[in-house]
């Protein structure tokens, strides 16, 4: 894989994504693109495991001013059994457990759990969970599918290799991709496995460009869960897991 030189500086990288001409846009970095699909596999190819993110999401309030919502999301993944994502924010702590039939997600801010049918895999499982929140609420869940390439590579416009660095002591590949309404940019550790180390989206087209951050650690191979769920002492069954949506941060 090329590596920055000395002529290939990391301002001069910057400026070139910069000022770069309609038709170079719709070009990926072959550099890039190589270490973006050894991530891709390397986390396809994990029959289970678990991570925790830290994650911040920006707000613009009405003021001008930008806070950060911070949260930390448990994820334990088994591809043949399902997933369970614990997650404590700013709202209290959110659990969203997939069993390969349903998907259960219970808010204590509001004391109840909702059930969604979503009969299948880990991917469809997911689906489900963002079809309620979207991809920012859901810490970084895009990752978590059997082929996260698909997702991430959705309406990209071009893609650069910005070079290799540092990140929380590791060795780690530093990416940057462009598309329509979205920049994200990827941190994948350079030692094998290939996995996501640091995870930023940013809104280009939104007034305070908010992004939303997520650093992955203490990966481990197995999941240690069995997916089932059980209603914490008091909570209430709601109608629908929508009633949750602006409780998840």
């Amino acid at each position: 894989m090329r590596r920055l030189t000395a002529r290939s500086s990391f301002g001069a990288v910057i400026v070139a994504l910069l000022v770069a001409t309609s038709s170079a846009a719709a070009e990926i970095d072959p550099d890039a693109d190589a270490a973006l699909r050894e991530m891709c596999a390397a986390l396809g190819g994990l029959a289970a495991f678990t991570v925790t993110s830290d994650a911040s999401t920006e707000v613009i309030l009405r003021d001008g001013r930008k806070l950060q919502l911070v949260a930390t999301t448990t994820a334990a993944v088994d591809r043949a059994a399902g997933f369970r994502l614990r997650r404590r924010g700013p709202f209290g702590a959110t659990e969203a457990v997939h069993d390969g039939a349903t998907l259960t997600i219970w808010s204590e801010a509001l004391g109840g759990y909702a059930t969604e049918a979503a009969p299948g895999g880990v991917d469809e499982g997911l689906d489900a969970l963002l079809a309620v929140f979207g991809e920012s609420a859901a810490g970084g869940a895009d990752l978590l599918y059997a082929d996260p390439c698909g997702n991430l590579m959705n309406g990209v416009e071009s893609g650069a290799y910005i070079g290799l660095t540092t990140v929380g002591g590791r060795a780690a590949h530093h990416l940057f991709y462009r598309a329509a309404d979205h920049d994200w940019q990827l941190w994948i550790s350079a030692e094998a496995p290939a996995l996501p180390i640091r995870y930023v989206i940013t809104a280009k087209w939104v007034t305070g460009a908010p992004q939303f951050t997520a650093q992955f650690h203490d990966w481990a191979f197995e999941a240690g869960s069995d997916f089932s769920f059980t209603p914490p002492e008091g909570a209430q069954r709601l109608e629908t897991a929508d009633v949750l949506r602006d409780k998840v941060e």
